[in-house]
């Protein structure tokens, strides 16, 4: 029997950290993945953003600096 400080752990209780890692871990993908606008998931929709973005960004940096500023 395992003793995580001055308390046995039951051996029942072995694994369920990861077995409540991949519960967590499958909602949080199946959040992502699921449609929420136009048919786009929350992953889409972030990557859409990012490059909207990026691309705003490359054409601020590819402007000249205009003299004595």
């Amino acid at each position: 029997m395992c003793c995580y400080g001055r308390f046995p752990l039951k051996s029942s209780a072995r694994g369920q950290a990861s077995i409540e890692y991949l519960v967590v871990c499958g909602a949080l993908v199946a959040a992502l993945l699921t449609p929420v606008q136009n048919d786009m998931s929350v992953l889409e929709l972030c990557v859409q953003a990012l490059r909207e973005w990026y691309t705003a960004f490359a054409y601020t940096k590819s402007l000249t600096v205009l003299p004595g500023q």
